[in-house]
């Protein structure tokens, strides 16, 4: 079978690799024009926005299950089902915050031709409280105390209280994304488990046209989607990782693979291929507990931020992504802001601080009262740069006195809430943080979040940090929130809860033959309608 003539062929992994080793510089395939082909590293169990939790698989439902708000491919907020963006300044938002008008577009119409009401933006709103759904993110959505809809282009939101984050929450693309539902498509609010979740669709540029479980997903144009979209199709192709995802690639088999740090370079060796860098909404930091010794010390942890060297722990990532100062990654912060400095490295300066905090140093390490300075470093043993991250900092750290041990846990494990990243037992742990359309979605660290399964895997509690937070939440001052945020990342850098290592980007190997593919900075596609694939 030729696993690369055709979009609607069924090919296993297994081929793909085959193709692979074979290909040559000297014979470089193509696919069908028209026919985007993504290397697909997931097997959707659903695609009902409501319970999607990784982001490849929100960012999917995207494209055919619409927000009322989205973002640029400079993460702006741009109008998707709303003609204009509700604020203060344009009225759609009231003066004390509390209530949001959306205006509808009159011309937006689902992909079975019928037209999209306030009906269905109440009907999504039902849906997401119906505990057979199993939403995923019901807590922002709570903040509503009522909703109505005065005519078919009109939708009034009620919030309990003032919430500016609330129009890049709400409906909008953010950690979560909610796009509207078909009301006419289901006998009541249940969505899981309908007839639709077969074959979704909604007011996006695409349609699912074949889920095939395992295999690929295959989308197909929306006719009534305006401007038509010009690809005939794109078939997501179900890879079972990321090494696959590149196998696939290099072959030549996919026009589109997401690449690891150790993929880049060899990537950008391969004919026809290019290498795009997303800047996403993510800081990947090493968590230091507070709430226990040795770490509950702060001088202890401006000893550790002090004796990392951070240009040695870059070989970790392969260079490939910038340092980090502060945990509020650029892409999220569209104002002026204050700069946070970066955290030397200064051994001497290191074991001062150890000094002051009575961790007095005998043979190499450090004692106090009789007990040396130790810890627990956990890691995320299938995550390659975390193993790596973490080796070099117990290493960095044994050459100030400060002796941790190392352990793993599966991903499966890592996550959850017995797991090392977020129960609380670690002294330190390394893990990304993935922000939404809001820099308030940027923020795990308020003392709500400080439990074990929680967020907050510092465990850190300030009750400046709480007044800040609930300040940038209801100030009708653009720039007084502004200022609450920068407030913030100078507090968290003095008090070292966490330290930040780098700022992510979305690496993502893209065959010549595509144009117009782009995304935000939460990966979801922008303008897909535009995207194509040339002969």
């Amino acid at each position: 079978m030729n696993i690369i003539c055709a979009a609607s062929c069924r090919f296993a992994v297994s081929a793909v690799i085959a193709v692979a080793v074979g290909c040559t510089r000297a014979s470089t395939p193509s696919g069908p024009p028209h026919v985007l082909r993504i290397a697909y590293a997931g097997d959707p169990a659903s695609l009902v926005p409501f319970v999607a939790i990784d982001q490849n698989i929100i960012a999917l439902d995207t494209l055919f299950c619409q927000t009322l708000v989205g973002l640029s491919a400079d993460n702006r907020d741009v109008p998707i089902l709303v003609t204009r963006i509700p604020s203060r300044r344009n009225g759609d938002v009231s003066a004390d915050g509390t209530q949001i008008t959306y205006r509808l577009r009159p011309d937006a119409h689902f992909a079975d031709g019928v037209p999209l009401t306030s009906a269905d933006v109440a009907f999504t709103y039902r849906a997401i409280f119906d505990p057979r759904n199993r939403a995923t993110s019901v807590e922002p959505y709570r903040r509503i105390a009522s909703l109505r809809t005065p005519d078919p282009h009109t939708v009034v939101m009620r919030l309990r209280k003032p919430w500016n984050a609330a129009v890049h929450v709400l409906f909008a693309q953010a950690d979560f994304a909610y796009g509207i539902l078909p009301k006419h498509a289901f006998a009541d609010t249940k969505v899981v488990g309908s007839p639709w979740e077969n074959a979704p669709f909604g007011s996006g540029p695409f349609r699912v046209k074949t889920w095939l479980r395992g295999d690929r997903i295959v989308l197909a144009p929306n006719p009534y989607y305006r401007p038509r979209p010009r690809l005939a199709e794109i078939v997501l192709q179900i890879v079972p990782n990321l090494n696959s995802n590149f196998v696939a690639l290099r072959a030549h088999a996919v026009d589109v693979g997401t690449l690891t740090a150790e993929d880049v370079a060899q990537a950008e060796r391969l004919p026809g291929i290019r290498v795009l860098r997303i800047a996403e909404n993510a800081t990947r930091m090493l968590y230091l507990q507070t709430q226990a010794p040795p770490t509950r010390d702060v001088r202890v942890r401006r000893a550790i931020a002090h004796a990392l060297d951070y240009h040695a722990l870059s070989a970790a990532w392969r260079n490939e992504f910038p340092r980090a100062t502060s945990f509020l990654p650029p892409p999220i912060v569209r104002w002026d802001s204050a700069a946070i400095p970066a955290y030397p490295h200064d051994p001497a300066l290191a074991r001062r601080e150890l000094d002051a905090a009575g961790w007095a140093p005998r043979l190499g390490i450090r004692i106090k009262d009789g007990v040396p300075l130790g810890g627990l470093i956990g890691v995320n043993s299938e995550d390659p740069i975390n193993v790596r991250i973490a080796t070099l900092v117990q290493a960095q750290l044994a050459a100030v006195g400060m002796v941790l041990s190392i352990k793993a846990n599966p991903t499966r494990i890592w996550f959850s809430p017995d797991g090392l990243l977020r129960n609380g037992k670690a002294t330190i742990v390394g893990e990304s943080w993935v922000g939404g359309g809001d820099a308030e979605q940027s923020l795990n660290l308020r003392c709500v979040q400080a439990v074990k399964g929680g967020d907050n895997h510092s465990f850190y509690c300030s009750s400046r940090f709480e007044a800040l937070f609930e300040d940038q939440a209801r100030t009708p001052s653009e720039t007084r929130r502004e200022q609450d945020f920068d407030a913030i990342a100078a507090l968290v850098h003095g008090d070292v809860p966490i330290i930040p290592l780098y700022y992510e980007y979305r690496l993502i190997g893209l065959s010549d033959r595509v144009t117009g593919y782009r995304l935000n900075m939460l990966w979801m596609p922008v303008d897909a309608e535009t995207w194509d694939v040339r002969t």
